[in-house]
């Protein structure tokens, strides 16, 4: 009998198994009657950053979303609908589809995932929402206060704001996701 043989997949792949990876979730707050986006102003470093946190076992993204940014910054907020591409199935697939992005209408699901190594086979997978803040419940104390500070700037004032490249090319994404899904 031969041993089977041995074979690499065309893709280059990762594998991290439980204990190398950390699952963070966080979401765009946008207050849309006055076009403003809120960002976590970091007071000791002077950075400007969005609310996410970890996954806890047994949480959904979605719910993880939600309640990192009321954790962080007092506002409650609902998951925005938006149109966009994604490259997953319909929530019912009728038929086998290829892999490739799809149009589809008002879903909540994740327009970005941030991916940063931490070190040596470690990772920090981050899922990024579009959410809008409950504007009729108001703002709660944080646990976070002496940390950080939530603060609102209209939506190209943020893209100023921001500290990082790639935090402000994602807020600019979902800035044009909500555009094009309620403004057109």
């Amino acid at each position: 009998m031969t041993a089977p043989m041995m074979a690499e997949s065309r893709f280059r792949s990762e594998q991290y198994t439980s204990e190398e990876f950390v699952e963070s979730v966080g979401a765009v707050l946008l207050r849309l009657s006055s076009r403003e986006d809120c960002v976590l102003h970091l007071l000791k470093s002077d950075e400007y950053v969005l609310a996410k946190g970890r996954r806890n076992c047994g949480e959904t993204r979605q719910a993880t979303a939600v309640l990192e940014v009321m954790e962080e910054t007092g506002h409650t907020c609902r998951l925005l609908p938006v149109n966009m591409y994604t490259r997953a199935p319909p929530a019912v697939e009728t038929e086998q589809l290829d892999d490739r992005p799809r149009f589809y209408t008002n879903i909540c699901e994740p327009f970005t995932l941030q991916i940063r190594r931490l070190g040596e086979n470690q990772v920090k997978l981050i899922w990024w929402f579009v959410a809008a803040v409950n504007a009729d419940v108001p703002q709660k104390d944080t646990l976070e206060g002496e940390r950080f500070a939530a603060e609102f700037y209209s939506y190209d004032a943020v893209l100023e704001k921001m500290t990082f490249r790639m935090d402000r090319e994602m807020v600019k994404k979902a800035i044009e996701l909500v555009e094009n899904t309620y403004t057109k």
